[in-house]
């Protein structure tokens, strides 16, 4: 399986403390619609530390029913411990998911060495697609260039989703890997220079409250439309700018219930975003033609 374009990192809908199944339905049906080419769920945009496995199986399957194989479910897969990580890629294979993301364990800081055997483990685990999710500003380590050639001469790890802040990674993948790996940039703000680097696509927040216009984007970077690109690429970064006022994803959660998909609603220790920030949020969203 190929991933390219813009992929949603989903937000979780809740109401009254509850997984909002029909919202999620919802949210998946529209992006369907709008032109995104991957649906994350269960991920971090998804508050996925914050939910149980019942709700994972439950968010996971509702998301398959809502896309009808319109596009791939990826089901985020990221814990600290390898065996819990390799107990939600089961699940996800044995409800029938199309790929996972697998961010590197977090807090615990393992080598590089260490790196390898956990994705090694899940790889063994599953026959899904694995995604590989670097964000060292959350897991407080790195993916190394060597570590990425490594694991992808594993059959089944096909992409990776990078936030790091260094812009010369993909060139130095692209030169080593060629397209054996799909390359994603994992931060919004740097999804346009990630693709003049040598970037397919991305998984983007941004994309649950603009997807049609992220879509857009790389489409024209893609047809070598560079005024659209441009356009488009300083648009969307305004809205970018304006979802960083607080931690991710609660300016996110904000903006999709001010365009009325979702009910403004995060779990604990998350909170609803200042006075001012939505402010900021519903200042760009009315400059916007979303739909």
């Amino acid at each position: 399986m190929k991933f390219s374009g813009s992929i949603v990192a989903l937000v979780t809908p809740f109401h009254q403390g509850k997984v909002d199944l029909a919202s999620l339905q919802g949210l998946v049906d529209w992006h369907c619609q709008q032109g995104t080419q991957g649906v994350v769920v269960c991920g971090s945009t998804g508050e996925a530390n914050l939910l149980t496995f019942a709700e994972r199986e439950q968010i996971i399957f509702h998301a398959l029913e809502a896309a009808a194989n319109r596009l791939p479910i990826i089901v985020g897969c990221g814990s600290a411990s390898t065996q819990e990580a390799v107990l939600m890629a089961k699940q996800a294979e044995e409800l029938n998911a199309q790929a996972i993301l697998v961010v590197s364990p977090y807090y615990v800081k393992p080598s590089q060495t260490g790196l390898y055997q956990h994705f090694h483990a899940v790889h063994e685990a599953v026959d899904l697609p694995i995604i590989l999710y670097n964000n060292p500003g959350r897991s407080a380590v790195d993916q190394s260039i060597d570590l990425i050639c490594q694991l992808a001469e594993l059959p089944r790890i096909v992409a990776l989703k990078d936030s790091s802040s260094d812009l010369s990674r993909p060139v130095f993948l692209k030169n080593r890997l060629g397209d054996r790996l799909a390359l994603l940039a994992g931060d919004d703000p740097i999804t346009g220079a990630y693709l003049a680097q040598g970037g397919q696509g991305s998984i983007s927040v941004v994309a649950n409250v603009a997807p049609a216009l992220c879509q857009q984007m790389i489409e024209a970077w893609q047809n070598y439309d560079i005024p659209t690109f441009q356009a488009l690429n300083q648009k969307l970064m305004i809205l970018n700018y304006a979802l960083m006022g607080e931690t991710n994803p609660c300016p996110i959660k904000y903006a999709v219930s001010a365009i009325g998909k979702i009910r403004h609603e995060l779990r604990l220790p998350l909170l609803p975003i200042t006075a001012e920030n939505r402010a900021k949020i519903d200042q760009v969203l009315s400059e916007l033609t979303l739909s």
